[in-house]
């Protein structure tokens, strides 16, 4: 059934909330639906109605367009982290065409080759569907300009809808190109040349990792009436917060919210599945430290080393190194680098 991931829906409430409407407005006043627990899918028919309800609060036809803009690596969970660790366009295509469904199994997705240009094809599998197809295509769009930059350059960008003068108007002073309504296709064409330019996030330790998880998740995402035990599936959260830990290049910022948010679940929910795994994410996150601090205390001041692994204060860190080793950072060090 076409649906989408908890946390790609409640985006769309967050950006309501941050333009000052109340979640109970957005959810209830205006009858649209309320996103389940994080560990229920949105259906696409939810998923579009919230779209259009987050239209007519904010008077705006192009309400998808501006959602799009706004979006962020977290809003696509483990797949938005995988895309920015891709070595360039061309890898990050696949990875989306290849895992989209994770995120939002609400179209089809084809890429055309040209001599010169690649068309991205998108169809949708709804039919009132015009704030979908903005957000899918601006979102796209947005997380390539984040990675590439100035670099990025789109050629055209095509929509099967109409579109008003104004509303034209508005998207090609955005996206920088011709903008087309009521085309055969919803497309974004961009130049050859894009495919093969380095993304300056890639990291290929991370984009492996990643991987692995993703296709984990993907798996899962697709079984029907043939889940694992819940003993199978605490062991599989543990596994994934040890890869995605592990593919972090620094753990500055990485927190319980951004791991439970890559795995489309709850803080909450995290925290008790590891719990029954016989862990917890703080133990996972301070194994991880663990295993990087001879390599970053060899190259790194200990105000460095900390703030690499995490800890907001240099004092934080040598509170937990002296219960980890029952010595001082310093005196560690000095053994390290004799």
């Amino acid at each position: 059934m076409p649906s989408v991931s908890p946390p790609y829906a409640q985006s769309i409430v967050n950006y309501l909330v941050s333009l000052g409407f109340n979640e109970i407005e957005i959810t209830t006043q205006v009858s649209a639906p309320a996103v389940p627990p994080s560990s229920s899918r949105v259906s696409m028919q939810d998923y579009v109605s919230l779209l259009n309800k987050g239209a007519l609060l904010t008077n705006n036809s192009l309400f998808g367009f501006e959602l799009g803009k706004h979006i962020q690596a977290k809003d696509y969970g483990v797949l938005g982290y995988l895309v920015e660790s891709c070595e360039n366009l061309a890898q990050a295509i696949q990875a989306l065409t290849r895992f989209d469904a994770l995120v939002a199994n609400i179209g089809n997705t084809t890429v055309v080759n040209e001599s010169t240009n690649v068309h991205i094809n998108w169809k949708p599998k709804s039919d009132d569907c015009k704030q979908m197809v903005l957000r899918n295509t601006t979102a796209w769009v947005a997380t390539v300009y984040k990675i590439l930059g100035q670099a990025c350059q789109i050629h055209a960008i095509t929509f099967t809808f109409p579109l008003s003068v104004r509303e034209r108007g508005t998207l090609e002073a955005w996206f920088n190109c011709d903008v087309m309504g009521e085309a055969d296709t919803n497309a974004i064409i961009f130049p050859q040349s894009l495919l093969h330019i380095p993304f300056t996030s890639e990291n290929r330790a991370m984009f492996s990792a990643l991987i692995a998880v993703t296709e984990t998740e993907l798996r899962r995402c697709y079984q029907q009436g043939n889940s694992p035990g819940e003993t199978d599936a605490f062991e599989h959260i543990r596994v994934s917060v040890e890869a995605l830990l592990k593919a972090q290049p620094t753990l500055k910022g990485c927190n319980q919210q951004r791991i439970a948010s890559a795995l489309f679940i709850s803080p909450r929910t995290l925290q008790r599945k590891l719990k029954l795994s016989g862990t917890s994410f703080q133990q996972l996150l301070n194994d991880e430290r663990k295993c990087r601090l001879d390599k970053l205390l060899t190259y790194h001041s200990i105000a460095d080393t900390a703030d690499l692994l995490g800890f907001k204060e240099q004092s934080s860190f040598t509170h937990a190194f002296k219960k980890w080793y029952s010595t001082t950072p310093l005196r560690y060090q000095k053994q390290l680098v004799k």
